[in-house]
């Protein structure tokens, strides 16, 4: 399904808008939709940069509407777990930590993604 991003902005039934596109447009979007005068909700990284928040910042500022960053997973149990378990040093003094991610990236993925 195709939405038109203009048409969420200028939707008077549409109070909030979530952006969730490649980091490479979260800043344009951001700008525009506070523009329209709506609450923001960005998936993260909030931008490509520092200068970038900086940029949607100010301008969510500017329009005096809410600038929200989907971090949502801190309150998940796990990561609640890990938290706690860093914060009374049971798993010792943490010096290196390694990930591994087990699922490759689509090749859409990689081709709409500025940063890559």
């Amino acid at each position: 399904m195709d939405v038109d991003a203009d048409a969420l902005n200028n939707d008077p039934d549409v109070d909030v808008v979530y952006i969730a596109t490649p980091p490479g447009l979260h800043k344009e979007y951001t700008i525009k939709v506070a523009k329209a005068g709506k609450l923001v909700y960005v998936e993260k990284p909030m931008a490509l940069n520092f200068d970038e928040c900086k940029e949607m910042i100010a301008a969510c500022e500017a329009a005096q509407v809410p600038l929200y960053v989907a971090y949502y997973r801190r309150a998940l149990p796990r990561f609640v777990k890990i938290k706690e378990l860093l914060e009374n040093i049971a798993i010792g003094d943490v010096r290196f930590v390694s990930t591994a991610q087990y699922q490759k990236a689509s090749e859409d993925e990689l081709i709409n993604c500025s940063y890559v």
